[in-house]
């Protein structure tokens, strides 16, 4: 009685009101559950295959369209034990009774796997599970169900050997197995004994691991471990994926340079811009598959003026003050060491006296005027403002000054000469790199461009770095002339944002020009990392280790700007890097990177990466190559 009354006081008629089926239910039938909004079937499964791999239980909780539900009870070990010895002795009598090679072959099987168990269970104290599957299969109607639980059946069956069956006039107790524990259902007239397997065996089972990446507007770029496409687009964005900016670090061989091949091919096939920088050539073929140009930076292809302005802002007063301060920056690669303000703060008031003699003065207050976008012989040349700089130097030499204006004047005199020096020697020693008006036609317009730097490689450092930000200056007026557009079309619904071309800058072995001891360099790129996004642009950088970013020697502001301009990228892609690389993958990465995910990035395999998207999450997953991508990708995985 008393049971009958605290059962009662437990019941509540209002949440019981809420979630019994709309529509009744009945459990007449002697195969399906009826409802009123249609049937429910419940498959069981009843044997496991005789192999399972890892996320073995993926296969069967993974249903699309079905509930699946998997009791799990521990077995009397000392009842295991006692079973496991009546069953081997029973096989020991069929192997010696055996009148064929099948039925010996099938004891000696099933006998070794007692064995194991019985190893296991004694040796390691491992436990035996107990386990029950139910898959639960609806529809509206009845001859729907019918086919749907006639082919997840097939499949089980014959794709990975489950055995199934759904129980007879147990339509109710299985319903309401849903609900009921382990031990709860063992009190029903008719309980089927579960399937005995180790607990190890089930832990390597788990279904929840499962990862992908599904874009509306992406491609596929690899698989995860458990089979999940990876179907990514750079310029995906959402409300943690912002920005369109990515770093790839791995060693030779390891598939990185494959990844940019891809983002390369995916980006070129759907109208985008590209624009990429190459150190080995390796991409040349890409290229010329794709309809692209490949321009020779060594000058046999023509040269971009450095003194020209490009377009870098909103406005063209935007472009002129970081168009100084690109050059600037260029001067300081050229001269290479550390430079003194002081020096920096006269060049850039050379150079606005000298491109106010060429008409560009940012001072007036004529919002109309142009900077940018006029015909390269408009803007002055290395040889101009050498010129400038010797005359301009003769004429404070020639005037008289007072005691006190002699000081000043002498430190500016000794600035500027020193100024003169190195541009002196750009023009006469680089100057088919770097003197004279921009000859490379113009490539705004041209979908696909790389930049061979394998033929400049060689020359010192200093050239070569600012020969690479001469040109990235150039891809970023292609960008910013690019999203303006863009975004004009869109304010004036011309285009949907479907329709945007975008443009991605793609820069491989990037740690040879940027890295903690480059601190110029690193500034430049932050400001394009940071902006890209306004004009529909990504930047992709790429080095082979992440320790070439930091080399020795590096001072504590150079990697605090390291690590910011690594934050400025929503996505790394890491392939694998050396054990010495832990401890610096922890410094980089803490916070992205779980401490298992980075031991584990040693002894990734060819191709396998994590790409490690920031405020969103983490997939591992492997690049994948077609036979018809490995011909017009030179350099392989």
């Amino acid at each position: 009685m008393r049971l009958k009354e605290k059962a009662k006081k437990m019941q509540d008629p209002s949440l019981l009101e809420k979630i019994q089926p709309a529509g009744g239910i009945t459990f007449r039938d002697i195969k399906y559950v009826t409802t009123g909004s249609g049937y429910e079937g419940c498959i069981h499964v009843y044997q496991f295959p005789e192999e399972i791999d890892t996320f073995w239980l993926a296969k069967v909780c993974n249903i699309n369209g079905t509930v699946a539900v998997v009791d799990i009870s521990t077995d009397n070990m000392a009842e295991v034990k006692k079973n496991l010895n009546k069953s081997m002795k029973e096989q020991v009598g069929r192997k010696r009774d055996a009148k064929d090679f099948e039925e010996l072959y099938d004891a000696e099987k099933r006998l070794g796997e007692m064995k194991r168990m019985f190893d296991e269970i004694s040796s390691y104290n491992e436990i035996v599970k107990l386990i029950h599957i139910r898959i639960y299969v609806a529809d509206r109607s009845f001859e729907a169900l019918e086919r749907r639980i006639k082919n997840i059946m097939d499949k089980l069956e014959t794709d990975s050997g489950w055995l199934t069956t759904i129980y007879l006039n147990e339509t109710k107790n299985e319903w309401m197995s849903m609900y009921r524990p382990y031990k709860r259902q063992k009190q029903e007239l008719f309980f089927p004994y579960g399937q005995s397997m180790t607990a190890t065996g089930l832990a390597h089972g788990n279904p929840f691991h499962f990862s992908m990446l599904y874009d509306p507007t992406g491609t596929f770029l690899g698989k995860t471990p458990c089979g999940g496409n990876v179907l990514f687009d750079l310029f995906t964005k959402t409300q943690t994926r912002l920005y369109y900016n990515f770093l790839a670090i791995g060693e030779m061989g390891s598939g990185k340079s494959t990844l940019l091949k891809k983002q390369f091919l995916h980006n070129a096939i759907k109208g985008n811009y590209v624009r990429t920088f190459d150190i080995s050539g390796e991409f040349s073929e890409l290229t010329k598959t794709l309809g692209g140009k490949t321009i020779n930076l060594d000058g046999s292809h023509g040269i971009l003026n450095p003194l020209e302005i490009l377009r870098a802002g909103d406005d063209e007063r935007i472009s002129f003050i970081r168009h100084i301060s690109k050059v600037s920056t260029f001067y300081k690669f050229l001269v290479g060491g550390e430079v003194d303000s002081e020096e920096i703060v006269e060049l850039e008031e050379c150079l606005r006296e000298l491109y106010k003699k060429f008409g560009f003065d940012n001072e007036t207050v004529d919002d109309n005027k142009q900077f940018t976008g006029l015909p390269a012989s408009s803007y002055p040349t290395f040889s101009d403002f050498l010129e400038y700089l010797t005359e301009n130097i003769k004429e404070m030499q020639n005037k008289e000054y007072n005691a006190m204006e002699q000081k000043i004047v002498g430190k500016t005199l000794l600035l500027r000469d020193k100024i003169r020096k190195v541009i002196r020697n750009i023009v006469k020693t680089y100057g088919n790199l770097f003197d004279g008006h921009t000859t490379i036609e113009n490539i705004s317009d041209e979908q696909i461009i790389t930049y061979n730097l394998s033929t400049i490689k060689e020359l010192k450092p200093e050239v070569f770095d600012a020969s690479i930000i001469n040109m990235i200056s150039l891809c970023w007026d292609n960008c910013v002339t690019n999203g303006k557009l863009m975004l004009k079309r869109l304010d004036e619904g011309s285009i949907k944002m479907w329709d945007v071309v975008r443009t991605l800058i793609l820069i491989d072995e990037s740690h040879r020009w940027l890295n903690a001891k480059k601190l110029q360099a690193l500034d430049l790129i932050s400001i394009y990392l940071r902006e890209a996004r306004k004009y529909f642009g990504g930047i992709g950088l790429a080095s082979q280790r992440a320790a070439d970013y930091a080399p020795e020697g590096s001072q504590s502001e150079g990697i605090n700007k390291l690590k910011d301009m690594f934050e400025l990228t929503q996505y790394k892609f890491i392939f694998r890097q050396s054990s010495n690389a832990k401890k610096l993958l922890y410094s980089i990465f803490e916070g992205e990177l779980t401490g298992n995910q980075i031991n584990n990035i040693p002894k990734m395999g060819v191709g396998k990466c994590i790409m490690c998207i920031s405020g969103d999450r983490n997939i591992e997953f492997k690049v994948h190559l077609t036979k018809e991508e490995e011909k017009i990708f030179q350099g392989g995985v």
